[in-house]
């Protein structure tokens, strides 16, 4: 996960964190927690716009088929 995205992820907690407060009759507290999660999308933004350019990623390789043991013959 990148940098962005970990910003992201921390940004849609604190509006989580904003609603609840919200619905607990915490008014001045969500919105502070709004402000916040709204600063942490922007820099989210700028991260990515600075960021350099991600090397794609390869598609994972075919894992050759196990082989599988021959049923050795019983002993009597």
């Amino acid at each position: 996960m990148s940098d962005a995205e970990q910003v992201r992820v921390r940004a849609a907690r604190l509006f989580a964190l904003a609603l609840k407060a919200r619905e607990d009759g915490k008014c001045d507290y969500a919105d502070e927690l709004t402000k916040l999660a709204s600063e942490a999308f922007d820099h989210a933004t700028r991260l990515e716009a600075t960021a350099p350019p991600m090397p794609p990623v390869a598609a994972p390789s075919q894992q050759p088929a196990q082989q599988q043991q021959q049923p050795q013959p019983k002993k009597k």
